[in-house]
């Protein structure tokens, strides 16, 4: 389960999640799977693809992940364990 949206303007790519983590810089593909909620790895790796602001490197892609969490922490999210 990842926080990608269900409906609307969504990141549909080709391939599995996993295809495309796979394929990011090793400190983002750390960040990812080290962080507090299931981000979408295709989406941000789009993004590193295309060089947006904030997704030029490893160390940008991670200080982004670390920002989101934060933000879902103080928003009052909590993470869905799966069993």
């Amino acid at each position: 389960m990842s926080n990608a949206t269900q409906g609307g303007r969504a990141f549909r790519g080709r391939h599995n999640d996993f295809w495309y983590f796979d394929r990011l810089p090793m400190i983002a593909r750390l960040a990812l799977a080290n962080a507090a909620f299931n981000w979408s790895s295709g989406a941000i790796y789009g993004r590193w693809q295309r060089g947006l602001y904030g997704f030029k490197t490893g160390v940008d892609i991670a200080a982004r992940i670390a920002e989101a969490d934060a933000h879902q922490i103080a928003k009052g999210h909590k993470r869905k364990e799966t069993k």
